[in-house]
């Protein structure tokens, strides 16, 4: 799937701007604060629904103005299809070929894969942010995931209502049961798809890992040779960490979560909110056995979130059948040269690349399609 073109009005610091792009390498230059990261958003937004960076639509209107627009026109395989994405004070719209769609509806339609120096909070920041990670990953490629967790967020919700209410004496709590059977069901379903994603990613991420890594210093302080090339699973793993229970010895996940459910139901009931489930799951890092959170250098925790997100586009070829647009902001700016010609390496094989930069990176493409953003203003080869 690629991106052709994206009209923006009143997005962000962009007031009425066209951009074409090129069907392969795009390097979008400019300084800092001019718009590189704004365009890039607006791609996510199309491909997603929502800002990868601020879930209040209202916070991506220009300034002085009531409205946004994003429109994108975007091919496979002869495939034409126009998306757009609005926000106003009255409501948020999304629309494919002029007919007005749901959110569900526009996500894996594209598949977009974006990656940024705030990554590393993928590592170092809470664990709301990895279940993001995941449940974006996932659900881009299987409609039947997004569903399952569709399901799980509403009986969620239900569940919690149902718990305030028990600790307002306002229900009894048996009055739940219909709720944990919904919650339980569907989130051993999104606990499983979770756990398959991560087992099926973790060789590949090893292997970007180390690529990487080179023969840079590791964690325990010795220097040890790269096995780029090589057919090793690679140094990194990934576990799955469901809070309650176990789920990395092949049990029945929908059993344990039903277990930790009724043995802290008591506790539940005093704060009035669902404890258990994959809404507080996590998963972590860990490079030759340790957590790359608590022992890894920044370098190594940039390594190891770079190594994840080109894991992730080469998922979604496999289980889709096309590569998504591949969106990188500025990741070049935090890597020293070594880890920056492997980086470069390890992208050389995606479809469509779009870039920013506020300098030159030497892509190993001679077509390469350059864009600059200068104070919400587009110029270039690629500008309309």
């Amino acid at each position: 799937m690629r991106i052709q073109k994206i009209h923006l009005t009143n997005f962000r610091n962009f007031a009425d701007e066209s951009v074409e792009f090129g069907p392969r390498r795009n390097l979008i230059l400019g300084l800092n604060a001019q718009g590189k990261t704004n365009l890039l958003e607006a791609i996510h937004i199309l491909g997603i629904g929502r800002s990868h960076k601020d879930r209040k639509d209202a916070n991506l209107v220009k300034f002085d103005e009531d409205f946004y627009r994003i429109e994108g026109v975007f091919e496979h395989i002869g495939v034409r299809n126009v998306i757009e994405v609005s926000h106003s004070a009255e409501r948020k719209r999304l629309r494919l070929n002029g007919k007005e769609i749901k959110p569900a509806e526009l996500i894996g339609l594209v598949g977009v894969v974006i990656s940024s120096p705030d990554d590393i909070d993928l590592v170092k920041g809470s664990p709301g942010l990895r279940r993001t990670f995941l449940d974006m990953a996932i659900s881009q490629m299987s409609r039947e995931y997004l569903g399952n967790l569709q399901h799980y967020v509403r009986a969620l919700a239900q569940r919690n209502k149902l718990l305030r209410a028990y600790q307002e004496r306002r229900v009894r709590a048996a009055d739940s049961g219909v709720w944990d059977h919904r919650l339980i069901e569907a989130g051993a379903k999104v606990v499983k798809a979770r756990v398959r994603y991560l087992a099926e990613i973790a060789p590949e991420v090893g292997r970007n890992f180390d690529f990487m890594a080179g023969s840079t210093t590791s964690m325990t302080g010795e220097t040890a040779p790269g096995r780029a090339g090589t057919e090793s699973a690679g140094s990194v793993e990934l576990p799955y960490q469901a809070k309650g229970y176990a789920v990395d010895d092949g049990g029945d996940v929908e059993e344990r979560l039903a277990a930790a459910l009724s043995a802290h139901r008591e506790i539940e009931m005093a704060r009035g909110y669902s404890l258990y489930g994959p809404h507080v799951d996590d998963f972590r890092f860990l490079a030759d056995g340790r957590d790359i959170r608590q022992f890894g250098s920044e370098g190594e925790q940039r390594t190891a979130v770079l190594a994840l997100r080109c894991a992730e586009v080469s998922s979604m070829k496999r289980r889709t059948g096309r590569y998504p647009v591949v969106l990188l902001d500025d990741v070049f700016a935090e890597l020293d040269e070594a880890r920056s010609t492997a980086l470069t390496a390890l992208i050389s094989g995606f479809d469509q690349i779009i870039l920013t930069s506020s300098r030159l990176i030497p892509l190993p493409d001679d077509d390469i399609h350059q864009i600059t953003v200068s104070e919400g203003k587009v110029r270039g080869n690629g500008a309309t």
